[in-house]
């Protein structure tokens, strides 16, 4: 537990400075260890935690003395009743196991959080690209709208403004500002 508590502490501080596709990839590796042995240590804690088996060991007093393999080697008589060391070692060892189940359970809730927030992240700058490609295709749209007036009468049409001294630079403003509003009227919308 200590081992992978170091490494997914370690890896969400790192997660928090710079998101990166290496480090994602190694939580997400993580986060399947970490899940197996949560899986084992709930398996550990269902089958100390069934009452019926931990009761029916409790009550006889004759499996709680030959559990004190010591004292069974060297011969040594205990008492009938006198086995209240190894309950106290048995409840500590469920409260150990109830503790890891639930360190194991904070941790992989915290991995979790790491991979919602990097996912709102990622959903985030992949909207920001998507709104900047829009608005690219919204100036292009409106650029093609000025090359198509200045095509239109940059044919080798006869429409009479040729005779005219200024025509061009009207006609150049016109497109110009023709383009700036179909490209404005796209943004706003």
């Amino acid at each position: 537990m200590v081992f992978i508590r170091n490494l997914v502490g370690g890896l969400l501080a790192e997660l928090e400075d710079d998101i990166d596709h290496d480090r994602f990839k190694r939580l997400l590796h993580y986060s399947r260890r970490l899940t197996s042995f949560e899986n084992r240590a709930k398996l550990v804690q269902r089958v100390i935690s069934v009452e019926e088996a931990l009761e029916e060991v409790l009550s006889q007093d004759d499996d709680l003395n030959a559990m004190y393999l010591t004292d069974k080697k060297n011969n040594v008589v205990r008492a009938f009743q006198d086995h209240e060391d190894l309950e106290v070692l048995l409840e500590s060892f469920t409260k150990q196991v109830e503790e890891i189940v639930n360190e194991a359970e904070n941790i992989q809730s915290n991995v979790q959080s790491t991979q919602e927030i990097v996912e709102l992240i990622l959903d985030s700058n992949r909207n920001a690209l998507l709104a900047l490609d829009l608005q690219v295709s919204i100036a292009t749209l409106g650029v093609g709208t000025g090359a198509l007036i200045a095509g239109l009468f940059g044919m080798n049409l006869t429409s009479h403004m040729e005779d005219h001294a200024y025509a061009f630079y009207g006609m150049s403003t016109m497109s110009a500002a023709f383009a700036l509003f179909v490209a404005w009227m796209g943004l706003r919308k």
